[in-house]
């Protein structure tokens, strides 16, 4: 059988058709080899002398490129398009069309930019939204990284307007979430607290979303919960409100009491936040269930699982307030829930100076009559606040006003 096989090579061989279209296809093997090899050794080398930026969908600045190639000039001819829906969408185009996935070259200015889009579809790469991980690389054709440096620059001065907002989601009925709108940020300076309780906690926060590591290293779930705990009208939103501003964060609304709100919605929800963003649960004293509560389809045992079960997303940023402590379930705020229990009281004196001051600075006499009238006693932050509103034009009858309220509410 083999010198058969060996006799037919060699009637083969002789064939000059054959002959031919064997060298032909060897020919071309060795060509496709060397085109590989030369194209893998162009890009070790441009990864080596050329400067490259890798963004991914959870950076912030994701939004702003997907608008500045939304609005560049390549993608009116380029063929490959991609169809996007950015939640931070204001404007009034239903759907942005951007370069699609694969390799794009573009220009910025003098500078030719080579763009490679990419998507991870491995199990498990896919973001809190279910979306594959997806991840834009930009390479300078040019050997100066300040190149890069101005293009972000100039992707942010153009494209990135919204930069003084911050994102404010609500959870629907149907599991998903959805951007309510945007919301002006708010200085921490400007939000009146007891002491240096906001400053405080912004380095607290700021401390845990730097350690993502340092938790995964010791098996610890990174996540955590701050509970703001006081009466009516202290600051406990705003506060949270100017936290979200200076961490550059987001804030995941949930309102507990919505009656389609079971455990399964909640658990997916809490899986599924939307990136960068925080999570908040104002009053749940008033909406938390209690362990014998029947009526409501969310259990006790539901929302403590959804905050920290198996399901839960990490990296996450935990803010609940209440009126009434005493309400809640001791299960619900124990440590590792809960991991700062924070009291945001009424104003003390140092505190209702200064946001004095801030309505009336050329009158520091009036700052201290309004400390002196409140003395020991205290005052909310939004009582003060209104009635420096009310008397921002006549500051003559504030004093008078002050003394009412001390009198009757305090």
């Amino acid at each position: 059988m083999f010198e058969a096989l060996a006799a037919l090579i060699r009637q083969q061989w002789d064939n000059q058709v054959f002959a031919g279209g064997l060298a032909l296809g060897a020919l071309g093997a060795v060509t496709a080899l060397l085109g590989r090899l030369a194209w893998t050794a162009c890009r070790m080398l441009g990864s080596r002398l050329l400067p490259s930026l890798v963004i991914d969908r959870r950076s912030p600045l994701f939004r702003a490129v997907q608008a500045w190639l939304r609005d560049h000039p390549y993608t009116r001819t380029c063929r490959t398009l991609a169809a996007s829906t950015p939640s931070e969408m204001t404007d009034d185009q239903a759907v942005w069309l951007v370069p699609g996935e694969g390799s794009h070259l573009l220009r910025h200015g003098r500078t030719w930019l080579w763009l490679d889009r990419s998507q991870d579809t491995r199990s498990g790469a896919s973001d809190r939204q279910g979306r594959d991980r997806e991840t834009l690389k930009i390479h300078a054709l040019a050997f100066r990284r300040g190149v890069l440096t101005a293009l972000v620059s100039d992707i942010l001065r153009s494209h990135g307007q919204r930069a003084g907002t911050i994102g404010l989601h609500t959870a629907t009925s149907y599991g998903e979430w959805s951007e309510l709108g945007r919301i002006n940020r708010r200085p921490l300076n400007s939000v009146f607290v007891p002491g240096g309780l906001a400053g405080d906690l912004l380095a607290d926060a700021r401390t845990f979303l730097s350690r993502e590591a340092w938790y995964g290293e010791r098996g610890i779930p990174w996540r955590r919960g701050y509970l703001f705990r006081g009466p009516p009208g202290t600051g406990k939103t705003s506060l949270i409100r100017a936290l979200a501003s200076e961490l550059d964060l987001d804030l995941a609304l949930v309102d507990l009491s919505q009656p389609s709100l079971d455990d399964s919605l909640l658990r997916e929800l809490l899986a599924r936040l939307p990136a960068n963003a925080a999570l908040v649960l104002e009053d749940v004293d008033g909406v938390a269930p209690g362990r014998d509560d029947t009526d409501r389809k969310l259990s006790l045992s539901g929302l403590l699982n959804a905050l920290d079960g198996l399901g839960a997303s990490e990296g996450r940023l935990l803010f609940m307030t209440t009126n009434h402590p005493e309400r809640l379930d001791p299960a619900l705020i124990r440590p590792g829930r809960v991991d700062r229990n924070v009291e945001v009281g009424l104003l003390g004196a140092e505190d209702v100076e200064r946001m004095v001051a801030r309505f009336f600075p050329d009158r520091p006499d009036m700052s201290a009559q309004v400390v002196a009238m409140v003395g020991h006693s205290g005052i909310s932050g939004a009582e003060l606040q209104a009635l420096l509103l009310d008397h921002i034009d006549q500051p003559e009858t504030l004093l008078e006003d002050v003394s009412k309220t001390m009198t009757t509410s305090y």
